[in-house]
């Protein structure tokens, strides 16, 4: 049943990529990653890992290996690294429900307390909270660009506009936007990751993994997580360049003119923005975008990170239900992340080989909010008993590296080519091939 299951999310998945069969029945499952949840996690995590590796030659995927991937440990010298800040998390709201805040970034914390007009203390945040109608806060602090995410039930989400706008949209769209002749496809690919956070960088990270020369690109200036930058930067080099600036930004141009892949996953417009879109790439290229609410609809663009689309979309209300909880209760990993990352690595791969043999430049568009669309898809939610989980010893790598002696999840298959590095470390250039 179980492999039957995956098989048949593979066969789905296959379908939406154009170019050579993932060969879904030769897949060979080794183990079950056992995560406790409402939902099919572990099909969705098993089928979207079993696509990555599919998709670059290889049938065998490791359950421990998916699974501490999607817990996502990080340890420095011995000693855990926080998932999450202090005021990050769930707040009891006027009306017996729940709204979550992510304030990862310091300045969304800030414009959270600014908002409310408290202390930058739980507690404090939780009474100001408490004299607010929770659609009218979140919509505020919408307005205000941070983020946050009152928690609907299933049926709510389903009578929502973006719902409704959103409901009907493949996994993936995978389309062919110009002409171009087939690209050599034998030679290392040059993949250009603008990304941060968590799917676009495991994507990046996943075909580095793989054997890809892998250039991530930010700019100084923006925020980051440490713990996101060393989970999902093994094996890709970290360079920075500030599009505001006239050469940098013609050093862009000159990568994004080299790529093979380009992965687009800062907010939807950021890039195209300074000029960057699907119609700048040099023909042949496979442009790869991933967004959290994606970019249709009237919230199209909107921005958002896994844990609030769950709240948004009725995903965490649904496993408090589900598990008869007093608190909220979302996946018991990132799995809309890790999923999207995975399945965006393995539909690049597939389309690259399909480009060298029939040519064109291409868009491949995936979000947050198709993923969770298939999640749910998938079945449930089933009654359950929480249990959080652990990653697996053994499919996990310890490497010294610029932060220190880290441990973190090994990749799906073989190793990583080198430790992850600190944002800026590298220069942005290609490696010679």
């Amino acid at each position: 049943m179980y492999i039957d299951a995956v098989r048949s999310a593979l066969h789905s998945i296959d379908r939406l990529i154009p170019g050579p069969s993932l060969q879904p029945d030769a897949v060979s499952l080794l183990g079950v990653p056992g995560f406790a949840s409402a939902f099919d996690v572990d099909i969705a995590a098993m089928a979207s890992a079993a696509s990555a590796q599919l998709a670059a030659g290889n049938s065998e995927v490791d359950a421990s290996r998916v699974k501490s991937m999607m817990v996502g440990q990080v340890l420095i010298d011995g000693e855990s690294v926080p998932k999450w800040a202090d005021l990050s998390g769930y707040y009891a709201t006027s009306n017996d429900r729940f709204i979550q805040f992510h304030c990862n970034f310091e300045h969304h914390a800030a414009g959270v307390v600014s908002r409310l007009g408290c202390a930058p203390t739980r507690e404090s945040v939780q009474e100001a909270v408490l004299g607010w109608d929770p659609i009218e806060l979140e919509t505020a602090l919408i307005g205000d660009g941070m983020i946050a995410a009152y928690l609907r039930t299933i049926e709510e989400w389903n009578t929502h506009p973006h719902a409704h706008a959103t409901r009907d949209l493949p996994l993936m769209s995978v389309t062919q936007v110009g002409e171009a002749a087939p690209r050599d496809a034998s030679h290392r690919s040059r993949v250009l990751d603008c990304s941060r956070v968590l799917a676009g960088p495991i994507a990046g990270q996943t075909l580095a993994s793989q054997g890809a020369d892998v250039l991530r690109i930010g700019a100084a200036a923006l925020p980051s997580v440490e713990m996101c930058v060393i989970v999902s930067g093994a094996g890709k080099r970290n360079a920075s360049l500030d599009l505001r600036k006239a050469g940098d930004k013609e050093q862009f141009a000159s990568l994004l003119g080299q790529a093979d892949i380009w992965i687009d996953a800062y907010r939807p417009g950021a890039l195209s923005g300074h000029g960057f879109s699907i119609d700048s790439v040099e023909p042949g290229t496979i442009a790869v975008q991933l967004s959290a609410f994606d970019t249709v609809g009237p919230w199209a663009g909107r921005r958002g990170f896994d844990s609030i689309v769950q709240s948004t979309t009725g995903i965490v209300d649904a496993g408090q239900q589900a598990a008869n909880a007093s608190q909220p209760t979302p996946l018991p990993v990132q799995l809309l992340d890790y999923a999207t990352g995975l399945l965006a690595a393995a539909a690049a791969t597939k389309v690259r080989a399909h480009q060298a043999v029939v040519g064109g430049t291409w868009l491949i568009e995936l979000s947050l909010l198709r993923t969770r669309n298939w999640l749910v898809g998938l079945g449930g939610p089933h009654t359950f008993t929480p249990q959080a989980p652990s990653p697996v010893e053994e499919a996990q790598v310890t490497m010294e590296s610029p932060f220190g002696q880290v441990t973190v999840p090994a990749p799906l298959s073989g190793s990583f080519a080198s430790p992850p590095c600190r944002l800026g470390s590298a220069e942005p250039t290609w490696l010679v091939r």
